[in-house]
């Protein structure tokens, strides 16, 4: 039912907003009343900021689209650069999000010598090459399944001269054995992290790390946290494994 909640939640508006004005006689005024509908009915169920908006701006921006005169191949592409590069949202539902400078030089400072790192869901490679050049003597592995980002990860890592201690693969990290890694490493969404915890506490190896930016595991207090300093990255918040070692 939480994945009709979008699709319905935008039905109802239409619905809603064709009882005052008819599509069929002012459509740009009925998508603009759908859309502060659909903005306002988000609002109410209590949506974050950039859902409210874009509940808001779908159709109005749908209509605004179709009376351009675009020809039509080119929401075909549209369509399919998003799948490429958003597919974890609409699956997994975890947007792509991109580690700011501050967590390479956090993660570099903290990393025991030689340690191997997973970091699961890369993006587009940035973190994962500022690492590097941080920390070379690190063995680095960066998964990501969604083939766009991963496409430009692998250029990143082409154009830094293909460095042999950074590892960038297409494939989902769910697949991967964490107790190979010293730390694994994620930036994620609320909606994974219980996922995330029963992974590590299942596969982590003796004295391994988990460290998520930001996100929290529900209920499980970490045993580290450090400071990122930024509004939306606050800090990289560390559990040991097994859980509350020393």
């Amino acid at each position: 039912m939480g994945r009709l909640r979008h699709p319905l939640l935008q039905l109802l508006a239409c619905v809603g907003a064709w009882v005052f004005i008819a599509p069929g006689q002012d459509l740009a005024a009925w998508a603009v009343l759908q859309g502060v509908l659909a903005a306002l009915l988000a609002t109410l169920s209590r949506l974050p900021g950039w859902q409210r908006a874009a509940h808001g701006l779908f159709v109005p921006a749908a209509v605004l689209l179709g009376q351009a005169g675009i020809p039509p191949w080119c929401y075909l592409l549209a369509l399919l650069a998003t799948l490429a590069l958003g597919r974890n949202a609409l699956v997994e539902r975890v947007p792509l999000y991109r580690s700011a400078r501050k967590v390479a030089e956090r993660l570099g400072a903290r990393l025991g010598d030689g340690w191997r790192v997973l970091e699961a869901g890369c993006g587009d490679g940035r973190l994962a090459l500022q690492l590097y050049r941080l920390r070379p003597d690190l063995s680095l592995s960066a998964l990501e399944n969604a083939p766009g980002s991963w496409l430009l990860a692998w250029l990143r890592w082409l154009g830094a001269g293909r460095p042999p201690g950074l590892a960038i693969g297409c494939r989902s990290f769910w697949g991967e054995d964490w107790g190979a890694y010293d730390a694994i490493y994620v930036f994620l969404s609320p909606e994974p992290m219980p996922r995330v915890w029963r992974k590590f506490i299942a596969e982590g190896a003796p004295g391994s790390l988990l460290i998520s930016n930001t996100f929290v595991v529900p209920d499980v207090e970490p045993d580290e946290r450090l400071p990122l300093g930024g509004p939306l990255q606050k800090e990289l918040l560390i559990w040991r494994y097994p859980h509350g070692s020393e």
